[in-house]
């Protein structure tokens, strides 16, 4: 189901503060009207969700991270570089041979795309811990799905812990197909938490053949809870923005790099007022 736009807004809003308190460390408030080009209320309504969900502190006119590293609730992500999640979704479905296969499916708004365009595909059966996942899964009926056992983590809307590990640990995938919050050709596979790492993990170690999704804003990136090595990933897929160091570091390593193509911020309108 779409999200309300209002909300939808409301998320682009936050992800853009959160990204600037990474980047500068606290935020004087009367600035982010300007910022942002909405009222003062509105950003004050902003900045109480961000406090009640414990994204950030405020202090004397200013705001600052709750905490460093801090892992955002995923009905945030899906605001952030949609486009590319979107065209890694509809190119990594497209890896996935036309014969019965299992395959396994994390969680996360990359996997989100991923699962819409797997939707369609009737000699499918998959396993995910990720309920969002499923739910575009069985959006056209046709799919097999399995969900995992496991303990529900509000964060990320996805099933983790030992009842999920025992689960997984009972199949043989002929695909895996994970996210990643970091994507280093040195520290490997990292994510934030490490009941999710272990979960991919156990997805991979399953797998016959092993694909990994990231927006070009994971790779470098390294997070506390490793998933596993580079060189045992099969696949990874990204998008035209990815440093082309890390992307030449992952290919000789002997990780097959794809890039789906995304046009820069703002490249369609220039585009337009070129053309008039």
């Amino acid at each position: 189901m779409e999200r309300p736009m209002t909300d939808r807004k409301r998320d682009e809003r936050i992800s853009i503060i959160l990204t600037l308190l990474s980047q500068r460390g606290d935020l004087q408030v009367h600035f982010l009207p300007k910022i942002l080009g909405v009222s003062g209320a509105t950003v004050r309504r902003d900045l109480a969700v961000m406090e009640e969900t414990g994204l950030i502190r405020r202090s004397y006119g200013k705001v600052t991270a709750a905490r460093r590293g801090v892992e955002l609730p995923v009905s945030l992500r899906h605001s952030q570089n949609t486009e590319a999640k979107r065209r890694i979704g509809s190119l990594t479905s497209s890896l996935i041979p036309s014969r019965p296969l299992t395959i396994a499916l994390t969680g996360g708004t990359t996997m989100d795309f991923v699962a819409r365009n797997l939707a369609t595909r009737s000699d499918l059966t998959v396993v995910t811990n990720g309920l969002d996942t499923a739910t575009s899964l069985m959006a056209r009926q046709m799919v097999h799905v399995v969900v995992t056992g496991g303990t529900a983590r509000a964060l990320s809307n996805d099933l983790v812990g030992k009842g999920a590990e025992e689960s997984l640990r009972s199949y043989r995938f002929d695909f895996a197909i994970v996210g990643a919050d970091g994507i280093s050709p040195a520290a490997g596979i990292t994510r934030h938490s490490s009941r999710g790492a272990e979960i991919d993990r156990v997805m991979l170690e399953q797998a016959e053949h092993r694909i990994v999704v990231a927006d070009s804003s994971k790779l470098g990136r390294v997070h506390k809870a490793k998933v596993a090595d580079i060189g045992s990933v099969d696949t990874v897929v990204t998008d035209s923005h990815a440093n082309p160091a890390i992307v030449a570091a992952l290919r000789k390593a002997g990780v097959t790099t794809t890039m789906v193509v995304v046009p820069p911020p703002g490249g369609a309108a220039q585009q337009r007022r070129r053309q008039r």
